[in-house]
């Protein structure tokens, strides 16, 4: 187990290194000059030598790999730079919008996750009845359905209609609820689908009919018995859907005017502020390998089957 926490932890490093070549790679390969940018912001685009200046003052002169260097030495210290649009520390601007789209994910992964163990484990126990069928249908109704139509639609059935909640802004406990069953409903889709074939398989095994011939209960056997044994296989699920919902958070905030993450990075995108691109897109390159990392860990660690084989290996 332990070497095997260290392999994946040196894994995890090299993916982070990779991370942090890639997001730097795709800002500098844009096309178009940044100094000009900034000299177009900064209402300087005519006064002479003014591009000139700000290309030595951010280091466009220096070669690709000084500057690369430049910039992962200052990351690795948590300094993201200064924002080419508004001249803000782009670590304050991060600190201040990261609590909401942390927020904003966890809240989907728990909504996901009860709405999906529900789902499936009910369908499961009527296995070919109404309601097996219409968790069938949730399911791929759920995943084929893009986030920002389940947005759309829950602001207008909810907020519009029915009036019970804020349609978009913060107004206390309310204003995530529609967030949430939005960046949680192709999640919740996709892992009931998980649970209710992995339920199948497992009351089909012999230690299910072994539990039926001493007498014990459906509800008994798929509880205590079927549900540990498809932990393994959720939890893979889950970590995957819980990086896909981080992306999801760049369509959803905006949807309902939240200033988070999500929406600093379309900001940056769509100014060009290519310190603010580079910061938010390692951040969730970083947060997509870390949670593949807690996810294995935690498959190996409540999988006896899998560390028997690492064991062997």
């Amino acid at each position: 187990m332990l070497r095997y926490t260290g392999n994946r932890l040196q894994q995890s490093v090299v993916l982070l290194f990779l991370a942090s070549v890639v997001c730097f790679t795709l800002v500098v390969s844009s096309p178009g000059n940044v100094a000009v940018l900034i000299a177009e912001l900064r209402g300087m685009i005519g006064s002479p030598g003014y591009v000139e200046q700000i290309e030595q003052e951010i280091g466009l002169n220096k070669p690709l790999l000084i500057r690369y260097a430049d910039w992962l030495g200052n990351v690795i210290q948590g300094d993201f730079g200064i924002s080419y649009r508004t001249g803000h520390d782009v670590n304050a601007d991060i600190m201040n919008r990261i609590t909401v789209t942390g927020m904003l994910v966890a809240g989907g992964a728990v909504v996901a996750t009860v709405a999906s163990l529900v789902l499936g484990f009910i369908g499961a126990f009527w296995p070919g009845g109404i309601t097996d069928r219409a968790v069938r249908g949730f399911a791929l109704v759920g995943a084929s359905t893009p986030t920002f139509f389940v947005g759309a639609l829950v602001i207008f059935m909810f907020a519009v209609i029915l009036n019970l909640v804020p349609a978009v802004g913060f107004n206390g406990l309310k204003s995530w609820i529609l967030p949430w069953i939005t960046v949680a409903v192709l999640p919740a889709a996709v892992l009931s689908r998980v649970v209710r074939v992995g339920l199948e398989e497992a009351m089909a095994s012999p230690y299910v009919l072994t539990a039926k011939s001493k007498g014990l209960s459906r509800f008994r056997i798929m509880f205590r018995d079927a549900l540990p044994n498809i932990t393994p296989i959720y939890i893979n699920a889950l970590g995957t859907q819980i990086g896909l919902m981080t992306a999801a958070a760049i369509i959803v905030e905006p949807l309902f005017a939240w200033q988070g993450m999500g929406d600093y990075f379309l900001n940056g995108v769509r100014f060009r502020d290519f310190m603010v691109v580079q910061a938010c897109l390692l951040l969730f390159l970083t947060f997509f390998i870390v949670v593949n990392l807690v996810v294995d860990l935690t498959v190996m660690a409540t999988d006896p089957r899998i560390r028997r084989q690492r064991s062997g290996a």
